[in-house]
């Protein structure tokens, strides 16, 4: 079984905390555990890399938006960086956990669950198959977006390339839902996981200095298919001659 690099574990309850920490030992992995949320970020902060984050969604110091807020506002969390929520069958009601993933996390998880169920969901998040080329993505995005500095086995750079294609092809703006509902159902994940995977990406870019401040998914899109076409109008292609 592979060893993750790093699992952050963030739960108010010793019990609960030292029972996984053990179940995630005796699997081959090394958690390092958290009982209040300022703490967990004040790590993420110190010491970037690629990490797993695991963090109950009711801890004293914080609530749960706020968590997800300076989550997702750290000049981290790493690109390869994953964050699972575990939750109640009642909280947060059913109602909010779309805009629980629309807000910073991977997944989330119902209690009780056991170590080897916890990895299994971790195995997942990261198994996303991608393959070289994508049938119906023009290779001339996929140039583009590997100019920018995008690596090629995100599977979040496919939603990007996916989501350029379906616009050139459409040759408007296609709605945000509908742009979700048809890349989830492209690759086999939700539109939350969609929309997740676009919000890592432009995360990303922001960190890269291609964007000054952070964008929405709808702003990444339109700022993508808008320079996508002006490349290939300034290299005299037909920007709208995309079929594959």
């Amino acid at each position: 079984m592979r060893k993750w690099e790093r699992i952050l574990i963030l739960e108010p309850s010793q019990v609960l905390q030292r029972r996984l920490a053990a179940g995630l030992e005796q699997l081959g992995q090394t958690p390092v555990c958290f009982q209040r949320a300022s703490a967990l970020l004040r790590y993420l902060q110190r010491e970037p890399g690629p990490t797993v984050v695991v963090a109950d969604c009711f801890v004293p110091d914080m609530d749960l938006f706020s968590f997800l807020k300076r989550y997702t506002e750290l000049e981290g969390p790493h690109p390869e960086t994953r964050l699972i929520l575990t939750c109640t069958e009642t909280y947060p009601p059913p109602e909010l956990r779309p805009q629980i993933l629309s807000n910073g996390a991977d997944y989330y998880m119902i209690k009780p669950y056991t170590a080897q169920m916890l990895l299994e969901s971790i195995r997942h998040l990261y198994s996303s198959p991608v393959p070289a080329h994508i049938p119906g993505v023009h290779p001339a995005i996929v140039d583009f977006l590997r100019g920018l500095g995008l690596p090629l086995e995100h599977v979040s750079f496919w939603y990007i390339a996916s989501a350029i294609q379906l616009e050139m092809n459409a040759g408007v703006s296609v709605p945000l839902k509908s742009l979700y509902i048809e890349l989830g159902q492209m690759y086999g994940v939700s539109p939350q996981g969609v929309e997740s995977g676009l919000r890592r990406m432009g995360k990303m870019l922001t960190r890269m200095g291609v964007f000054e401040k952070t964008p929405s998914p709808k702003q990444l899109i339109a700022a993508l298919v808008s320079a996508f076409v002006r490349e290939r109008s300034e290299s005299r292609d037909d920007a709208y001659a995309l079929e594959p």
